[in-house]
């Protein structure tokens, strides 16, 4: 399984999910390539970005799930959350 954030580069600089490939949504198109085969688990920041790139990924046959949550829940939901 491979989890993909869908944020902007100041917003991972910030904190991240310890392992997530990032993708910023506006460069996924050009690198669905990168993204790992198996089931995806697709985040942003609060769910609308991560419906998109979930849409993409789907589109191009993978097997998706998109997180619909607030990025601040990670750390309650047992997330390894890091920061700077």
């Amino acid at each position: 399984m491979t989890v993909l954030d869908t944020r902007r580069n100041l917003e991972v600089a910030e904190a991240r999910i310890d392992g997530a490939v990032h993708i910023p949504l506006h460069e996924l198109p050009g690198r669905l390539g990168e993204v790992s085969d198996g089931e995806v688990w697709v985040h942003c920041a609060a769910g609308y970005r991560a419906s998109i790139a979930a849409s993409l990924l789907a589109a191009a046959g993978r097997h998706v799930v998109a997180v619909d949550d607030d990025f601040t829940n990670a750390t309650t939901a047992g997330l390894p959350v890091l920061r700077p």
